[in-house]
């Protein structure tokens, strides 16, 4: 067996050995669905809720991908601090196949979720109004989305060593990854914050989603230009994150 393969083994046997770590894993991207459907749903449309669930949806999808950031970043840095990294750095096998390992343990871990916020968004409403081929690139896009974040989290939870501070900068992910088109067009915010929304990448991933599914809305004529060109920008986000992090997390495995 690979290093490779040893890692995702190790890294999906903890949710075998607890159970209670993989219902709130699964449950927790349910939970935020019937929330933001049901309980926000009403107020933010203006009383469209079923309308709302249906464009909602797809961008759940991308928040719950992009929030995998801090528990991968978690996961990193425990076994950090715990001196596990430690243990495989002695070992002779490749700098890439314990980070590689987590990633992918992640991935699969997101990709579980996804189906279940699918099967949860059919029954709230939600239906694929695209092709098949376009529907099958939105869900490429999403599993891509969650590995390049997932080395992204690795990469933040071996460079901030500090669980206080890596705890602190939690809601910062958080906040960034609500400035977005998630939840809400972004024609509706301040000229600054729109800027920044339309800029970010979670938008593009958000956009593109909504798209290639057949649930977007129209945007406006003075939308940014990764709003107008969702699956291009997310394709180049997607290599950006890739290249930035993995370098990173590559050389911090090898000191």
């Amino acid at each position: 067996m690979t290093p490779g393969r040893v890692t995702l083994t190790r890294n999906l046997l903890v949710y075998r050995h607890q159970p209670a770590l993989l219902a709130v894993t699964l449950a927790a991207p349910l939970g935020m669905m019937v929330l933001f459907g049901f309980v926000f749903g009403g107020s933010l449309s203006g009383g469209e809720g079923e309308a709302y669930r249906a464009f909602m949806v797809p961008g759940m999808f991308v928040l719950v991908a992009a929030m995998g950031v801090i528990a991968t970043a978690s996961t990193a840095n425990a076994d950090l601090r715990a001196g596990i990294t430690d243990r495989f750095r002695s070992l002779p096998i490749s700098s890439v196949a314990v980070p590689h390992g987590l990633a992918l343990a992640e991935t699969i871990a997101g990709t579980v979720s996804l189906a279940l916020m699918g099967g949860v968004g059919l029954l709230a409403g939600w239906r694929i109004e695209g092709g098949a081929t376009d529907a099958a690139l939105a869900l490429l896009i999403l599993i891509a989305a969650r590995w390049a974040l997932s080395w992204l989290g690795i990469a933040i939870g071996v460079t901030v060593r500090n669980e206080q501070m890596l705890q602190q900068i939690a809601p910062l992910i958080f906040g960034l990854v609500m400035l977005s088109n998630v939840f809400v067009p972004t024609q509706t915010m301040p000229v600054i914050l729109r800027q920044i929304a339309e800029w970010n990448p979670v938008s593009s991933f958000v956009e593109a989603v909504r798209q290639l599914f057949g649930n977007a809305v129209p945007l406006p004529a003075d939308a940014a230009l990764p709003l107008q060109h969702p699956v291009a920008t997310s394709l180049v986000w997607l290599g950006v994150l890739t290249l930035l992090s993995v370098p990173i997390v590559v050389r911090s495995y090898r000191s």
